[in-house]
């Protein structure tokens, strides 16, 4: 399912209190995902990654309180119960079976720890799936069937989309040549890694974004090979003439024959001081 349309069934389960669980590879967006509806909805988003969390951090530390005991539960965990927020439990299916029945009372009787959940509270969880996460744990069929589960899986015109929004001086490089990143890259999400994932590639944007007009090309490609593996950075690298975008944004003339991407030039002008379309071309 594609983004925008996971973000709108998301939003209508959540409306409706039905258990959501969010199932894709790493780096696809799940946690952005829910940190968007969290911000539409104005709840606080508590992200909890299951993975590295014991029970009694989440269902509470049994105290003796005259002659019974009850839970006390982390204070991070209080807007849950009070005024509301979403409650992201993360990477499901690499916790511990202890951890994971400590919180299902969360998704389907809407208490934790043995206290009522709020009303606006909103009980949302993530599964892992690819071959990074082949020896994390099967949930079984029975426990499958108790959520509305979404497969989240945006497709390359609509990530390109919002990279273009995001980081269009970056984005811009590789708009002609190659007609996309990801054809650059020649990605498709089936042969996605967690080191070639939307996630480290819009890592990969914003360090181009914000240092393509300076003159650390060096510091750019070390940043580069810090994200993605070194022939990718090379790639990267290789489709943009910095001399050009550089003339640009000094606000040197520059010969428009020589100019192969003219989406490119938009973007590099968006950047500067131009305000409208005669200074645009009085530049070029």
């Amino acid at each position: 399912m594609k983004y925008t349309l996971a973000k709108q069934v998301l939003k209508g389960l959540a409306k409706l209190r039905i258990p959501v669980l969010l199932n894709g590879s790493t780096g696809v967006g799940k946690t952005s995902l829910v940190r968007e509806v969290a911000s539409e909805f104005g709840l606080p988003l508590i992200d909890i990654r299951l993975s590295t969390e014991l029970p009694e951090n989440i269902g509470g530390i049994p105290r003796l309180d005259t002659e019974f005991f009850v839970k006390v539960l982390n204070k991070d965990l209080e807007p849950a119960f009070t005024t509301g927020a979403v409650l992201f439990f993360d990477e499901l299916n690499r916790s511990s079976s202890w951890t994971r029945n400590s919180i299902m009372s969360a998704f389907f009787e809407r208490t934790l720890g043995g206290r009522p959940l709020s009303e606006n509270t909103i009980v949302v969880g993530a599964v892992n799936t690819g071959d990074r996460f082949k020896d994390a744990d099967t949930l079984d069929d029975a426990l499958l069937g108790r959520f509305a589960i979404i497969n989240l899986d945006p497709d390359v015109n609509e990530l390109t989309d919002y990279f273009s929004r995001k980081y269009p001086l970056a984005t811009a490089l590789f708009s002609t040549k190659s007609g996309n990143i990801f054809n650059l890259l020649e990605i498709q999400y089936e042969r996605l890694t967690p080191i070639a994932c939307p996630r480290t590639i819009e890592f990969a944007l914003k360090v181009i974004e914000n240092y393509i007009s300076t003159e650390e090309k060096d510091l750019l490609r070390e940043m580069l090979y810090c994200i993605v593996p070194g022939n990718i950075a090379d790639l990267l690298l290789s489709e943009v003439d910095f001399s050009l975008i550089r003339k640009i944004l000094k606000g040197e003339k520059v010969e428009i024959e020589k100019i192969e991407n003219p989406t490119l030039i938009l973007a590099v002008l968006s950047h500067t001081q131009f305000k409208n379309e005669n200074e645009i071309l009085n530049a070029i």
